[in-house]
């Protein structure tokens, strides 16, 4: 993934998506998978208003290998300009550790409605 920025922060955290690991997976990466492996997995699970991405990607962890694909997704650093870097950032990094720790897709959401989009 590339953001449409020379930010380095946002360069840094795009160079980790060539990773597989869990965490560097998610938001406008670009996910390419058959319709039967979609159905097997039940999709996305729409009771995420954010966070699905993370979700799934989490469950096709626990079904399937995949593999990154050595190509870029350009991605709209809009938000990032708006709100600042690293404080944004910040918040993305909460969602993440509220997931972690076992949050509902209702938390989740209650929290990126008071601190994201304000």
């Amino acid at each position: 993934m590339r953001f449409d920025s020379n930010n380095w922060v946002l360069r840094f955290f795009a160079w980790f998506t060539k990773y597989k690991h869990k965490i560097c997976r998610g938001g406008d990466q670009s996910l390419f998978i058959t319709k039967d492996l979609f159905k097997n997995t039940k999709g996305f699970n729409e009771d995420y208003m954010v966070f699905e991405d993370n979700e799934y990607i989490s469950r096709l962890y626990q079904k399937t290998n995949f593999k990154i694909l050595p190509y870029h997704v350009k991605t709209s650093a809009r938000k990032y300009r708006e709100m600042g870097v690293l404080k944004l950032q910040y918040h993305f990094g909460v969602i993440h550790l509220k997931n972690y720790l076992g949050q509902g897709p209702e938390e989740l959401y209650d929290y990126y409605l008071r601190k994201i989009t304000v």
